[in-house]
């Protein structure tokens, strides 16, 4: 659906959250409070905004307003036993989860390869060229996708160099031993795609080079030399989703417009929950 007026406010609220859950990993009182409810004003209202946006379209729905999708899905959805349908709040978590993650997280990966393109010239010209000849002069469809081999490429690459989730955790369930490390029972351990994908034992040269995601190439790697998503039982939900919503957006903005960087503009990271260009990318847009 289209969340229409609210959108500044909603992505205003997301920009709160994600510097507030951010400063808490520096803090050992903040990590103590980590999934609380916010004390300070600034945080509790800005989830107050996203409580009231998300809430206002799950009563939208539950009035018959709105067209069928995953949250039609899941009001339909019966507890086998009792027979009972998703709470208020139930729905609440899963929609605000997937609205967060769905296009944040998103965004970023292609800011980031938009920056990537721009001080690239040659890779963007490459990228063209696949996009004219395999579309003309119509925008892309689903079907498409699989004979855009470049566009997909350039995506994986930003997201090795830039990757919207720069770090993930995990909870020990039970004690372990990591390269001769104990790991306790109960501990969090913190991974890093960031630090990953610069081992230089898989990844050598630090440079952008979209051609390390031919298979050829990509087979002789270790699976997880490469997690943009996380893994294991605990992979993100929406990775098809988010990949197959960049390749579109990619691939329809590049095949008409070019993205230039301003002149003396250079990106600086701001590694928060999410990992933004601090500021965002100023660049100027001209017909392609």
């Amino acid at each position: 659906m289209d969340i229409g007026g609210p959108a500044d406010a909603l992505s205003e609220a997301v920009t709160t959250l994600n510097r507030y859950i951010s400063a808490q990993f520096d803090s050992p009182i903040g990590l103590l409070l980590a999934g609380r409810p916010p004390l300070r004003p600034g945080p509790r209202r800005a989830l107050r905004t996203l409580d009231d946006i998300v809430f206002g379209i799950i009563r939208t729905r539950r009035a018959g307003g709105g067209g069928y999708d995953l949250l039609t899905t899941l009001l339909e959805l019966r507890d086998e036993e009792t027979g009972e349908g998703m709470t208020d709040r139930q729905l609440r978590d899963e929609v605000m989860t997937l609205l967060l993650a769905g296009h944040e997280t998103t965004a970023n990966a292609l800011a980031w390869t938009w920056y990537l393109l721009a001080r690239h010239p040659d890779v963007a010209e490459k990228l063209r060229a696949e996009l004219g000849a395999v579309l003309g002069t119509r925008p892309p469809g689903v079907d498409d996708l699989p004979r855009l081999p470049w566009t997909r490429m350039i995506i994986d690459e930003a997201m090795r160099l830039y990757p919207p989730a720069w770090f993930v955790s995990r909870r020990a369930r039970e004690d372990d031993e990591i390269g001769g490390y104990r790991i306790p029972a109960g501990s969090n351990v913190a991974l890093s795609p960031w630090v990953t994908h610069r081992h230089p034992a898989f990844w050598p040269p630090e440079t952008f080079d979209p051609a390390r995601f031919t298979p050829e190439r990509a087979a002789t790697r270790p699976r997880f030399a490469y997690f943009p998503f996380g893994g294991g039982p605990r992979l993100c939900i929406g990775n098809t989703f988010a990949l197959t919503e960049a390749q579109l957006v990619l691939a329809t903005v590049a095949s008409r417009w070019r993205l230039d960087l301003l002149p003396g503009h250079e990106a600086e990271l701001e590694p928060l929950v999410t990992l933004r260009p601090r500021g965002g990318l100023p660049m100027r847009v001209r017909r392609a």
